[in-house]
């Protein structure tokens, strides 16, 4: 098996994996977290982040990252300026750092 063969593998497992449920009791209501997106969705995140648009990236994050018992999106992503407007940003980011916690940061994922 080649090494993208096992990277491809290994990606198609972390994508598989349970979500991991979050609870939120502000919007009295079980989240789940998915334990992995695409590296296009990843980029769209960081681009935004990168550029400075933060409160954006933050909502692009819940609409990727966030599904329901059935492992669907709750959120789209013509709701992110709703998302921004309109919920509350303690608890965005609160979720936010709850998804990000979960991920591993750039020192472990290089070993250091």
């Amino acid at each position: 098996m080649s090494v993208l063969d096992k990277a491809k593998q290994h990606y198609k497992a972390k994508l598989s994996a349970e979500p991991r449920a979050l609870l939120v009791p502000e919007w009295d209501s079980t989240v789940y977290i998915r334990p992995g997106i695409s590296l296009q969705n990843l980029g769209d995140i960081m681009e935004l982040a990168n550029s400075g648009k933060t409160a954006e990236a933050m909502a692009q994050t819940l609409i990727h990252r966030l599904v329901d018992e059935d492992g669907k999106a709750i959120f789209r992503k013509i709701e992110r300026a709703e998302l921004m407007r309109s919920v509350d940003p303690d608890v965005l980011a609160r979720i936010v750092g709850e998804i990000n916690a979960t991920d591993p940061d750039q020192d472990d994922a290089s070993g250091n």
